[in-house]
Formats: C-alpha cells, structure tokens, sequence
C-alpha cells in the first residue's frame, strides 16, 4: 500500500468501501480543536496497519515525513500507569498502535453520504443495556469511602461505574456511525474521534473527549487542566450574571487550582523549566461551559517518554494523585481497561521535530469484536460529596453521551423510541435492564427539553466541582457576542481570577527576567508530588538545585533512625486528647544552638515567638514575632556542599505518626541536618518535621481539604498563599516561649493555632506550598525563606 505523506481527500465512494469491506483494514476517524479552539467540518481519517506493544515507550518513534506530519495514532489504556510506579489493577488491555499508511480527509456530508451507501440511516440499535450495578449500590461504595478514606486524609478521588450494552449490528459502519453522531452532538470536543482494529470483528473505541491532556509542539510541552462545571440552557449560551456567579465561586476557584497543581506536578517532571500558566479560560461544550487552563514548559523528553511521564490526567483519577492511584486500585471491582487512559496522534513538524496531541479517554464507547459495549462514567468523591447525588450524576453523564442514540428505536424489553437506552434518563435503566432499578428515593434531573436545567453531569469525568450549588440558574439565550469571555461582566471575573493566581507561574514575578541569586540548593524528596514543581521554582529562582530522595541523603551523611527519645517529649494528636503520639527527640543544648544559629547565652532573646496581645491582628490569623522524569536529578550524595541550603520537600503522611518507618527516617534526618548547623528549610511535610524536632509541634489535625486559598500575614507582608496536605499542625501551650527561647519567628495560618511559617537565623520553613498555582506570592516568600 502505497504510503500518502500529505492529506488528500478521500471520496465518499472510498469512504462507503472502507466501512462496507468484509475485511477493512485497520481505520481512525479524527476531528481535533485546533490550538484556538476552534474545530471545522473536516475531519482526518487514517489508514493503516493495527500493532500491538508491551509499554508507551515502545511505541514507534518515526521517520518523519517530507513535510511534517503524523506517522502513529495510539491508544493508551489506564494499567499503563504502571510504567510510572502507580498502583493500578492490570487488566491486559492492549497498547494499540495504528501505524498510518495513508492520511486522508473527509466532511461530514462525506461521511453521511457514505453511511446511507452502506445501512439504512439510523440502524444502530442496541440491548440488554444498563449499569452493572445499581444505584444503591454504587452510592454505598461512595458511603464507605467517604468514611474510610476521605473523611481521614481529604482525598478527591474519581470512581467509576460501568454501562454495558449489546450491539447486535456492530462493525465498521457501526463505528462510523458512532462517530458521525458524536460529531453532530458535541462541536466543542477536544477530540471526536473512532477507531477500529480492523478485520469483520475488530474491536473499536469511540469517543468525544472535552480534555485535551499532553501536547508536544516547537519544543514545549503542553497541559490542559479542566475543573468546573455550568450547565448550559436548551440551545444557548447562560446568562451573563450566571456565568459571572459562577466565576466569583470560591469553591470553583479552589477546585481549578487544585486540578492544575495536581497537572502542574506532572507537568515539570518532564520539563526542563520555563513553566508558563495561562488562563483560566471557557470551554463551551454542547450541554456545559467548563473553566480550564494551559500549562507548558521546555521539553525535557522525547515524546514517548514524555506520554509514560504524564499519564494519566488527574481529573480522571484524584488528588493527591498518587494515593488516589491506589485507592481505585482497592475499590474499583475489575480493571478500567482503556477509561482514564488516553489517545495519542504522533508524528513531526515540517523541520523534523517531534510532535504529540493526545486527549483523555471519558466519554468513550469501547465496543468488542463480539459486540458488547461498554460505557465508563466516574463520579469525584470528596469531603463534600452526598452519595446518592454522585450516584445520580454518574447516570446522567452516562445520559448525556447515551443520547446520541436517542432517535433510535430499541427492540429490548418492549422499550420505545422515547425510552431507548440512548435517552436515557435516571429513571429510564429499570425499562432496560432490570437488577439496575433505582432506589425510591432517587433524584430524578430537570428535563432539559421542557426549560429546566440541563444535567449537570454532562461534565467532564473527574471534573472536580462538577455540580455548583447555587449557580444552577440559568436565563434566556443571550443577544451579546457568541463569545462569552468576551462578555464585559464575564471578562471582569475572568481577570480577577487570573490575578488570583501564582505570579511566579504567570511570568510576572521577576521583574526583567533577573534570577534572584543565592547558593546551591539540595531538594530532598520526602515523597511528595509537588517536589518536581519546587525544583523548577527554585531553578527559576536562579539556584542551582540537586534533587535526592530522602534515604539517599540519609545514606550519604550517616543518618540511622531509630535514635533514642526522651520520654517527657510526648506530643498528643487534636480530636484525641487522651492517646499519645510518639514522642518528640530532645536534642543537647548545643546541637539546638547549631540548629538556630544561637550561642546558649542568647537562648530567651527578646520579641521572637510572642503573641500579640492586639485583637485585631488575632482576627487575622496572625501572632505578630518579630531533567528526568521527575524534574530533577535523582543522584547520590557526597557531603553537603560548602554554603548550601538543604530543602526538606513536601509529602503525604503525619508527623507524628506511630510506626511510620518512612515518618521516622524523615526525622531522624531532619534531626541530623539541624544538629550539625546545616541551613534546613521545610515546605509542607518537611515544615511539619522541622517543628516537631525543634519542640514546637503540639498537636496535629486533619486539614479535611485538600486545597484552600488564604490570605494570611506572613514573613512580613500580607500575602495569599494556597495550603495543601492531609494535616495542619498547630501550636502547644508552650511554643511561642520556646520560639522565643531560639531565637525564631512564627506565623500562624488561618485556623486557630496552625503554624504557618517560621523563620530564624539557620532554619525556615511553610506549610503552605509556595509552588500552588493558587500561592499568588509563592516564589517571593521562598526567597525570603531561603535568604
């Protein structure tokens, strides 16, 4: 077969042939948003040879084409996150790789002229289609991981159900059906898209995807985190003082930057630096308006590594992303075969640089050989999630797609037209199939056709924030420019949101482009995702910056946990008065005195560590006191270098955790490093550390979020910061004395009690994240603490 470099339009008689053969050759049907958003009436269709491999960075790499082009469509199933060390069931699912022969292009008059050529227009009929679970059922899963897990770490995690069906007339026109149907029912689709294995019982998948997720084009390496949810009126656009509602939502704000951290930490494991963050922007969608932003940086990896480094998009998943990895792992009954994953066109510019698109596998049919279907919907559980309504949104997303369907005609079970599985309603799978019959008590959705609300779950799967309280309102279709960002109201919220974001990410916190100087710094990895940010920031910064994990540096300089402790050191969690923690290490005098910087005579130094006694500044929160694959070198350690600062990163896990051998190594060698007078800073777990060996630690408790934006006073300036992490430690009935004791300075965050941030003359840290996208003044802040 004779390979076609260039696009060239592919008649519809083609086209008819390629979905009519008795044995088509393996096939893609693709329409993508162009990088302004817009998606015109033709689409690609791709030709080629099926193949399998055994991981992403076997996929094929080239050659390139005279011109550009691309040469590989693959598809990504979700075990793939194996490759990266997740947790994730293994299924089996194939990696598929289409190895493009030919490149062709098609319209939608195209396509319709071809189908009829081929089966009678509307032929796509299926039965037996329902949840493989009921309602109850899956509510009760979100009841005992709400109590379980969420309720005790503040995870956000996204947990899926099935919807099957059967396609008795399956194949290749069934596919190309498919695809023309998802086409006419969502124009605003990342990407439209259908693809089939080839041979009379090929398997295919067929999807529009509103998530683009990794792009790799001149060099950059490109995200696109979504979070965020209208919903849309029957045939218009919102009203311009909803859309602008939605927009203040605090909760909304929040949601977003937490989605983008989570991206942000895949992001700069594979980039070299020059992180740029760019919105938030709408999405307008058929059904929904999401909020989504764009993050990029320098490349760092060829594409294929670049694709086993990202994946799998965090909207699709949770955060933190690691630990909702496993959680689904646990609790989701059998593998997600190819949901979650993502489909990937490779291929090069006209220079012969690489290039990548890809976008997030939800709202994807996949259909078997055999002709079984299969629809996977997730519902985000968080702290703030009611079980039956996550039940009830997942029957809805899976309604929003299934109504592509829904002007034919099903033969099961005596169901019309107006019931067919491809309208389904929340109330409508009892028609269908049986054991999925809804509870009595079950919320039923306004109906979209007579005026009310259009379902929320027409969003994005693992959207946090899907549902929006109190914005739900929606008005006539409006007269004002097609374009809601363009809306005066829509672009004032719009801005104001921007604002509120990290300026270091923004660009506009170096003023000239002039890195601030300083000396080397190692990042240790305490095993957070976040660590990879932080060494970008800090590189940004103007530091050199070596990044090692935490038992590699405790290695290097002797470290053994396990030291003995005092016995009258005992700190005690909040929320259990009566059970002791471990107890904390009480270190000689001397080794505090290197630790602080002070000499014994000037332990008790006036101002550092008092508590205003001003009223006010109480109600603020405040006590006024005086390149890899992970975004950094992972290398041995010799001795810490002469003038370096040693970084203590962020991590999952209590510090005061009993038996936690990963806790207790951490603080045996935070101990070291302060004993022997070395500069140690702390961020997040490694803040927390730094307060438990310096005895200012006095309880621990649950944060229950797992993102919030405060503006707070610290380091001398009012500054909003984003805080993150399972827990907030928080002052004892003795730490101010004992600040003031060592010579230190302590702020306070915005619960009563949190320790904020400390600064002294060899020791600093937060326990904000300075490298949060919602941490306006992050990058100023750890500059002051590095100073």
């Amino acid at each position: 077969m004779q390979d076609t470099p260039t696009p060239t339009p592919l008649p519809v008689a083609d086209l008819a042939d390629l979905f009519s053969a008795p044995d088509p050759p393996p096939f893609a049907l693709v329409r993508r948003h162009t990088h302004d958003g817009s998606a015109g009436d033709p689409f690609d269709v791709y030709i080629g040879a099926m193949h399998t491999v055994r991981r992403v960075t076997d996929l094929p790499s080239g050659p390139p084409r005279p011109g550009g082009g691309p040469h590989a469509l693959a598809v990504l199933p979700y075990r793939c996150l194996a490759e990266r060390g997740l947790d994730c069931r293994d299924d089996g699912t194939p990696v598929r790789v289409l190895r493009i022969h030919r490149w062709h292009t098609a319209d939608t008059a195209a396509l319709t002229a071809a189908l009829a050529a081929v089966r009678p227009a509307g032929d796509l009929r299926w039965e037996d289609a329902g949840f493989d679970d009921t309602d109850e059922e899956y509510a009760g899963r979100v009841r005992d991981l709400l109590a379980h897990e969420v309720a005790r770490t503040g995870l956000h995690v996204l947990i899926r159900r099935d919807f099957t069906a059967r396609l008795p007339c399956h194949g290749a026109a069934a596919v190309g059906e498919l695809f023309r149907r998802l086409s006419a029912a969502e124009h605003g689709a990342h990407w439209t898209f259908a693809v089939h294995t080839g041979g009379p019982r090929g398997a295919a998948l067929a999807g529009a995807s509103p998530q683009g997720h990794v792009s790799v084009e001149g060099g950059r390496v490109a995200m696109h985190p979504m979070c965020g949810t209208l919903p849309l009126p029957p045939g218009g656009l919102p009203a311009a003082e909803d859309l602008a509602a939605f927009l203040r939502d605090r909760k909304e704000t929040e949601e977003l930057g937490a989605v983008v951290d989570a991206e942000l930490a895949i992001l700069c494991r594979v980039t070299t630096g020059d992180v740029r963050l760019e919105g938030p922007g709408l999405r307008p969608l058929a059904r929904v308006l999401h909020t989504e932003c764009r993050i990029s940086g320098t490349a760092a990896l060829d594409v294929r590594h670049t694709l086993t480094g990202t994946l799998s998009a965090a909207t699709a998943v949770g955060r933190p992303f690691a630990e909702a990895c496993s959680v689904i792992a646990r609790r989701e009954p059998s593998g997600r075969g190819y949901y979650g994953g993502s489909i990937a066109l490779l291929g090069h510019d006209a220079s012969g640089g690489e290039q990548v698109d890809t976008a997030v596998l939800i709202r994807t049919f996949e259909l078997s050989g055999r002709g079984t279907v299969k629809l996977s919907v997730g519902a985000t559980v968080g702290p703030r999630s009611v079980p039956a309504e996550e039940a009830a949104e997942t029957r809805a997303k899976a309604s929003a797609l299934l109504s592509v369907l829904e002007s034919t005609a099903a033969t099961a079970s005596g169901v019309t037209a107006a019931t067919a599985p491809g309208g389904i309603t929340p109330g409508d799978t009892a028609a269908v199939r049986r054991r999925a019959d809804p509870g009595p008590g079950d919320p039923v959705p306004h109906d979209a056709s007579a005026g009310g609300d259009a379902p929320a779950a027409a969003q994005g799967d693992g959207a946090p924030g899907g549902r929006t309280p109190g914005h739900r309102r929606t008005g006539p279709r409006s007269t004002v420019p097609v374009d809601p960002a363009a809306w005066p109201s829509v672009s004032a919220e719009l801005d104001r949101r921007r604002a509120l974001l990290s300026a270091h990410w923004r660009g506009r916190s170096r003023p000239g482009g002039r890195p601030a100087p300083g000396g080397p710094v190692l990042l240790v990895d305490a095993g957070g995702e976040e660590t990879a940010a932080l060494a970008v920031m800090l590189r940004g910064l103007g530091r050199a910056v070596e990044v090692c994990p935490a038992e590699h540096v405790a290695h290097a300089i002797g470290v053994r946990p396990g030291d003995p402790m005092a016995p009258d050191a005992r700190v005690r969690s909040a929320g259990s008065a009566h059970s002791a923690a471990p107890a904390v290490r009480v270190r000689p005098r001397d080794a505090v005195t290197r630790a602080t910087g002070l000499r014994s005579a000037d332990h008790g130094v006036q101002g550092a560590g008092t508590r205003c006694a001003d009223p006010g500044a109480r109600a603020t929160g405040t006590r006024a006191t005086g390149p890899t694959a992970d975004g950094g070198a992972h290398r041995a350690v010799g001795p810490l270098a002469p003038g370096a600062t040693v970084v203590v990163g962020p991590g999952p896990g209590d510090p005061f955790a009993i038996g936690d051998d990963r806790i207790a190594a951490l603080r045996a060698l935070v101990a070291d490093l302060m004993s022997r007078g070395t500069r140690t800073v702390g961020v997040g777990l490694g803040f927390h550390l730094l307060l438990v060996e310096l005895g200012l630690a006095g309880s621990v408790r649950p944060r229950g979020e797992a993102a919030a934006q405060q503006e707070i006073d610290v380091l001398g300036r009012r500054a909003t910061v984003g805080f993150g992490g399972a827990y907030a430690v928080l002052a004892g009935p003795h730490t101010d004395a004992l600040a003031r004791r060592l010579g230190l300075t302590l702020w306070y965050g915005p619960g009563d009690g949190e320790l904020a941030a400390l600064r002294g003359p060899r020791t600093g840290g937060c326990a904000f994240l300075p490298t949060s996208v919602l941490s306006v003044e992050g990058a100023e802040l750890l500059t002051l603490l590095l100073e």
